[in-house]
């Protein structure tokens, strides 16, 4: 009965798409045809008179209007049932659901120590359902059955890694009635980053005084991050260099979390541009004729980190429920180098310093993030090395350079500042983070360096 049925079915499916192919063929010729004779019947009344038509022509248009009309009324109701008879396409809801209820699958076969066999149960019922001979279906077992050992090996070491991980994800040292843990283990963010860096000189040299503005072009990013159990990894793309429009280089590190983070920031630039003031005079300054390589690094301590939370407003791995602040203290370091048209500038400074954070929450989706970190140098080692010109009649081939050093002046400062505003709903998050930081340097008696270098970045992101 079984293979009469699916013949039947079989034979019937055939039998339907040969009837709509055959008089989808024979509505387009009935039509063409249809509109071969409305033409003819139209150039022939366009050329009668029309007081000499007769009346047999004027039946014949009677008669094709009315086949016209006769004919829709026909096939109107076939091709609306067609359209019935068509298979409903699921629905952008359907398919979430069902995707969701993988996921399910795969959380539940996780929490057992099974996160690679989950689909055991899927892959048995598909080759239940093949056509596949029992000897074939034999051959396939006995393989993935090794398979299966491999598979459980690694679960139990998988298994055991994220033991340790929840354990330490979910070890509490920290006020709950403050700060939570998502109890999701995955969380994935789609970020836009911007970032900028401009550099201000001001020197004097026997009374002149010679100031410079210049900035770097701005650098956009496009990055997607994978976080589980609060580790995660990102990766960037900027289209302007892949383009080729863009030579300069940044990396960027960050790491927070409640009692302690830092920021690492190397930037290579070589598309500053500007002005440059000589007095009264002022000439511009092309992309090319001023380089910098930099290397800006951040360090906070956080004194009431079991209420206020850093990581919540610039990496979500904590959800801050009530509003809190905290005193901290930190460290900066502000490295550079400068090439200019026949001067290097080199910049080394560390800085010590205190300051204050505070994470606002009016709603439990809204969250405000505002801290500034101002450090005071305490070391600094910073000089310049300028191309003198050889003397007439010398045979030195190397050109000779003189060092001066830069005085220290107070106060030599490195100020760092960040910014964060976040929405949340259900499982997913939105929002916008800025870091900023202002460096200066030297004695405007002599030569002053100053330095600002700012990110802003836009996320959204859901967790699961």
């Amino acid at each position: 009965m079984r293979k009469r049925s699916f013949s039947y079915f079989f034979a019937s499916d055939i039998y339907k798409k040969a009837f709509n192919s055959y008089f989808c063929c024979f509505s387009l010729s009935y039509f063409g045809v249809l509109q071969y004779f409305c033409i003819g019947i139209g150039k022939k009344i366009s050329k009668m008179n029309r007081q000499k038509m007769k009346n047999g022509s004027l039946m014949m248009l009677k008669a094709s209007l009315l086949v016209m009309v006769f004919s829709m009324g026909v096939i109107a109701p076939v091709i609306a049932q067609n359209k019935q008879n068509r298979k409903p396409r699921k629905k952008l809801k359907e398919l979430l659901m069902m995707a969701d209820s993988l996921r399910l699958q795969l959380r539940q076969s996780a929490d057992r120590g099974h996160m690679l066999q989950w689909g055991d149960s899927l892959l048995m019922a598909e080759l239940g359902k093949s056509k596949m001979s029992e000897k074939k279906k034999q051959r396939f077992m006995k393989h993935y059955v090794k398979i299966q050992r491999r598979l459980s090996l690694y679960d139990r070491q998988l298994f055991r890694g994220d033991s340790l991980l929840a354990a330490n994800y979910y070890k509490i040292k920290y006020d709950t009635t403050y700060i939570s843990r998502p109890h999701t283990r995955w969380t994935i963010k789609l970020r836009g980053n911007l970032s900028g860096a401009d550099l201000e000189t001001t020197a004097k040299t026997d009374g002149a005084e010679t100031h410079t503005k210049v900035m770097a072009d701005c650098r956009g990013t496009f990055s997607i991050a994978v976080a589980y159990r609060g580790l995660g990894l990102g990766l960037a793309v900027n289209p302007a260099k892949l383009a080729g429009k863009n030579q300069d280089f940044e990396f960027n590190l960050n790491s927070y979390s409640n009692r302690y983070g830092f920021d690492v920031v190397y930037l290579s630039s070589k598309t500053f541009h500007g002005y440059q003031e000589v007095g009264s005079n002022e000439i511009d300054v092309h992309k090319g004729d001023i380089s910098q390589k930099a290397l800006n690094l951040n360090f906070y301590y956080a004194f009431n980190y079991r209420k206020f939370s850093f990581p919540a407003a610039f990496s979500q791995s904590y959800i801050q429920k009530r509003s809190a602040g905290s005193w901290m203290i930190g460290a900066s370091f502000d490295g550079s180098k400068t090439k200019v048209k026949g001067m290097n500038i080199r910049l080394n400074e560390l800085a010590l310093g205190a300051g204050y954070g505070y994470n606002l929450v009016p709603s439990s989706h809204f969250l405000f993030h505002l801290s500034a970190l101002p450090t005071i140098t305490v070391y600094s080692h910073d000089y310049t090395k300028m191309r003198v010109e050889a003397e007439e009649g010398s045979s030195d081939t190397e050109i000779p350079t003189v060092r001066n050093s830069m005085k220290y002046h107070f106060p030599s400062a490195i100020i760092t500042g960040r910014g964060a505003a976040v929405y949340s709903w259900r499982n997913k998050f939105a929002g916008a983070t800025a870091v900023y930081n202002f460096s200066v340097a030297g004695d405007e008696d002599h030569l002053q360096v100053k330095r600002n270098k700012w990110r802003v970045r836009m996320f959204f992101g859901f967790r699961f």
